[in-house]
């Protein structure tokens, strides 16, 4: 009774003692810093007019250095920023050059990995409408068959399930094999379960796949789309290894359902039409940059080679801010930890852009005041630090909205809740459009030159 009681307080509300049985905390050595709390995010009144204004201009077309003058800063990975023959997202302005020119005979992709500032898909969800509108409808990307965790969601598509399922994800029920496939998350079916997909709105998918473990006395699981099957699979093999399964739809379709036999685990699914953009949102509540290692890195790199992201996208800090302090030991750890994330990634996909986007702003009340919390300005040193050395572009989210100080600001005009972490509607929606506005930026120099 006193368990139940301190979970409820501590996580917000009844159901928190539901899914706290179906969902481990971080451990005491590496605490997880903030997650959702059931009660609603307070927000200071955000009427009248917005006057929080970016601290850095987005970069101009003019001139081929591409490092400074916006909050995007791309990396030179062949030559010098006055004559570079390559830079870090080249590889994402070509992708939708292609779009355009209609040669890409598939949607241009970018995997947004994260904690929870964006695992609810408020920001990439906006980031993925903006794209679409500019590129075409490339389809909702990759998503979870079962959500990681309750505050995970997506708002291209309405998910339901059936059944017995068994969810892990890096960081909150962790896999004893570590084989979470692309986006960090699996989720597993012993005997007869179902998962339903209902893309929201009158929008279709002509693209399915399945991806899924294939492993020692795996089961079946079938796909139907708009009630008739489209993909069915064995995932019984000697040995655990990824695994996928694609079908095309003549016409497309918007309900899709998963029926599993036997033991069955499945990592997502894909919905995607022939062109467009794609933003694949693998946000996760209570992720930090140890996570990652927790991951059989052999699995992990299998499967972003699989999921052939043209960009990936890498927000987290937000919880190791919570609980990292400014010494130079600490973040000298923090540096090589968040950089063994990036050389993954860079050595899975070496042809695709990666882009380092930094958190926000941190505050902490103090005598009725809520100054920054010491640690943010070099977390994000090293963060931009580790962007450099692996070769990934670095968005200046902490710059960008006004470095020190600008969280209690941000929480005056009602765009940052009142734990300065989790960004209102509101907030997360200036914080998407400014990611668009940069990219489109970066496109124009590329474009240019």
């Amino acid at each position: 009774m006193f368990a139940g009681a301190g979970i409820a307080y501590v996580d917000g509300d009844v159901s928190a003692l539901a899914d706290r049985l179906t969902h481990a905390r971080e451990p005491a050595a590496a605490p997880s810093g903030p997650t959702f709390s059931a009660p609603p995010i307070e927000v200071a009144d955000a009427s009248g007019e917005d006057d929080v204004k970016p601290a850095l201009p987005v970069a101009s077309a003019a001139g081929p250095d591409r490092t400074h003058g916006g909050v995007l800063e791309d990396v030179c990975l062949d030559g010098t920023p006055d004559a570079c023959k390559r830079w870090a997202m080249d590889a994402y302005y070509r992708g939708i050059t292609e779009t355009k020119a209609n040669r890409l005979a598939r949607p241009v992709r970018a995997s947004w990995y994260g904690d929870s500032v964006i695992a609810t898909d408020t920001i990439p969800g906006r980031l993925r409408t903006k794209l679409q509108a500019e590129l075409g409808d490339g389809g909702p990307g990759f998503i979870y068959v079962i959500e990681p965790h309750r505050f995970c969601s997506h708002e291209a598509v309405t998910r339901t399930h059936t059944g017995s399922w068994m969810t892990h994800a890096i960081s909150t029920m962790p896999a004893s094999d570590g084989m979470y496939g692309a986006g960090g998350s699996a989720t597993e079916a012993v005997g007869g379960s179902g998962a339903t997909f209902k893309l929201n709105g009158a929008a279709k998918a002509t693209r399915v796949e399945l991806y899924y473990l294939a492993q020692p006395k795996g089961g079946t699981a079938s796909v139907t789309a708009d009630g008739v099957e489209i993909a069915s699979v064995d995932t019984a093999a000697e040995a655990k290894k990824a695994g996928g399964a694609s079908a095309k739809i003549e016409g497309g379709a918007q309900k899709f359902a998963i029926a599993t036999r036997g033991r069955v685990r499945l990592f997502g699914i894909g919905f995607e039409n022939d062109r467009g953009a794609v933003v694949d949102n693998f946000g996760i509540v209570s992720v930090n940059v140890k996570n990652f290692a927790h991951r059989d890195n052999a699995n992990f790199s299998d499967e972003l080679v699989h999921r052939g992201a043209d960009l990936v996208m890498i927000q987290i800090g937000a919880n190791e801010a919570h609980w990292l302090g400014p010494s130079d030991t600490a973040m000298t750890q923090y540096q090589g930890q968040y950089f063994a994330v990036l050389q993954t990634i860079r050595k899975a996909r070496p042809e695709a852009s990666c882009m380092v986007i930094s958190p926000t702003d941190q505050a902490e009340a103090s005598d009725g005041n809520y100054p920054s919390r010491p640690v943010m300005p070099v977390l994000v040193a090293a963060q931009r630090a580790a962007a450099q050395r692996a070769g990934c572009a670095f968005f200046a989210t902490y710059d960008w909205m006004g470095g020190k100080g600008s969280a209690e600001k941000w929480f005056k005009k009602g765009l940052i809740g009142s734990d300065f972490t989790h960004l209102s509607r509101k907030g997360a929606n200036k914080l998407s459009d400014a990611v668009y506005e940069a990219l489109m930026a970066g496109y124009a120099k590329y474009a240019a030159h």
